[in-house]
């Protein structure tokens, strides 16, 4: 029987699927069976709260939310958020991956300072901003207020334009950091002989920006761009640690979780999850071409 198994894992293909079996059964279990489930339940009318009343309705959990005002409002909002938060994001990280790439004392120390938003979990990100930015006792007022630019403690987060802002302020801080690390890699990967020749040409720190530096951070920018979208339209602990289910910010993500997991309505979330889905998949497929675009190059 040993001889046999030995064998078997012998031959590069046979041990390439015994190794990979296990990683699809999981994702089987733990992906497919359970979104086969939820694309079921889009299909039905079902309340939680009415489980003798589950029946099936076709495509109409879909065109409820399409229709729904509460939804439109939300993709509104996204749009919005994805808009400011890419641009500052990629702004950020390129002035900081410009800045983290010149030769310079403590560079390092400076590089492990930058990583740390990154590295804090979101929801604990969400409630350090919370109580930052909190009216009655937050640090923001206090600091305001000892430096006699506000008169009066302010409640941030009641104004519906501004606790947006906040919640994009929040995932800059810590989105910035990881498009940072990839635009810093790309810049330590451009060869050193490059710089010296343009210097040599006669080009100053800004013609060298544009001739040598902007063309090979073109490469990884479109990525950059995808990424930060995704995770844009994604974020959910962030805003919820922040806000909770608060108007302003209720995001598709946020509306989704509450019209599934406390209105109890599995048909209608399911729906959503789906529209949604659908848009992450066309972005995920645009990134995959721009990354095996970017690998042939």
């Amino acid at each position: 029987m040993r001889k046999r198994i030995s064998a078997w894992l012998d031959h590069e293909t046979h041990l390439a699927y015994t190794i990979l079996i296990p990683v699809l059964l999981l994702l089987i279990v733990f992906a497919y069976l359970p979104a086969a489930q939820s694309f079921r339940f889009s299909m039905l009318r079902y309340n939680l709260k009415m489980p003798n009343k589950i029946n099936f309705n076709g495509l109409d959990n879909y065109i409820y939310i399409l229709k729904d005002p509460v939804f439109r409002a939300s993709v509104i909002k996204v749009i919005y958020f994805m808009i400011v938060a890419t641009i500052t994001v990629l702004l950020l990280s390129l002035g900081f991956a410009l800045v983290l790439n010149q030769k310079f004392k403590g560079k390092g120390f400076l590089r492990a300072i930058v990583i740390i938003p990154w590295a804090i979990p979101p929801v604990v990100n969400g409630h350090l901003w919370k109580w930052i930015f909190n009216g009655d006792y937050g640090a923001l007022n206090g600091l305001l207020y000892q430096l006699g630019i506000i008169e009066d403690y302010h409640y941030w987060l009641n104004n519906p334009f501004v606790a947006l802002n906040m919640a994009i302020f929040l995932f800059v801080w810590r989105y910035t950091p990881f498009i940072t690390i990839l635009f810093l890699g790309v810049l330590q990967s451009i060869p050193g002989q490059l710089y010296e020749a343009a210097e040599v040409d006669g080009a100053g720190p800004f013609r060298r920006l544009y001739y040598v530096t902007i063309p090979y951070l073109s490469k990884i920018g479109g990525i950059a761009v995808i990424l930060t979208v995704i995770a844009s339209f994604n974020v959910f602990d962030g805003i919820f640690a922040l806000m909770d289910f608060a108007e302003p910010t209720k995001t598709p993500m946020i509306y989704n979780y509450q019209i599934t997991f406390e209105m109890g309505r599995f048909g209608r979330g399911s729906a959503m999850a789906y529209l949604v889905g659908f848009f992450l998949f066309i972005l995920t497929m645009i990134y995959m071409r721009m990354s095996l675009k970017k690998d042939t190059l």
